[in-house]
């Protein structure tokens, strides 16, 4: 049985009061923040690929390079399976799935950032850290994810790229 609670898995909310707000007028005022390019505000942290009988997705983590600036979400891209086994074969590696939240111990920080619904499976996604960056899938029973949800537990943003010719 999966039981745990909310509490139990450090769910961290990602909110922004003036997003889509047309709120921009502070950002001039706030002066420059150094000299980076575009390419080094963000980074790709985790990535894998997620193969679900015959779905593919591309699990994507970015993150900010800025320091000081914690901002960390991961979007899941639906894919065909041409460009599954293209970025595989250019070294994209299978995500991990278990049955057990990852433990947190000395060096392995374990972060929860969402809830993944794909048809009826459900997975918690997990963020974990230690000398590498890696997307932790941990099935859950799907009425359980679903009652999460609907107590405000995030829902992971998932992308649809296949063509559609």
């Amino acid at each position: 049985m999966f039981d745990y609670q909310i509490s139990d898995m450090n769910v961290m909310s990602n909110t922004c009061n003036s997003c889509n707000s047309g709120n921009t007028g502070t950002m001039g005022t706030m002066g420059t923040m150094g000299t980076m390019t575009n390419e080094e505000v963000f980074e790709i942290g985790a990535n894998c690929l997620l193969v679900l009988k015959n779905r593919f997705f591309a699990v994507v983590e970015i993150e900010s390079a800025v320091p000081s600036v914690e901002l960390s979400v991961y979007v899941i891209i639906r894919i065909d399976q041409q460009t599954a086994m293209q970025l595989h074969d250019a070294g994209l590696e299978f995500c991990q799935i278990q049955n057990s939240i990852p433990v947190a111990t000395e060096g392995v920080n374990v972060e929860f950032q969402c809830i993944f619904i794909n048809k009826n499976q459900a997975f918690a996604l997990f963020d974990v850290e230690d000398n590498f960056d890696r997307a932790v899938f941990v099935r859950i029973p799907f009425d359980e994810a679903k009652k999460m949800i609907r107590r405000g537990v995030p829902q992971c943003t998932v992308v649809d790229a296949r063509s559609h010719h």
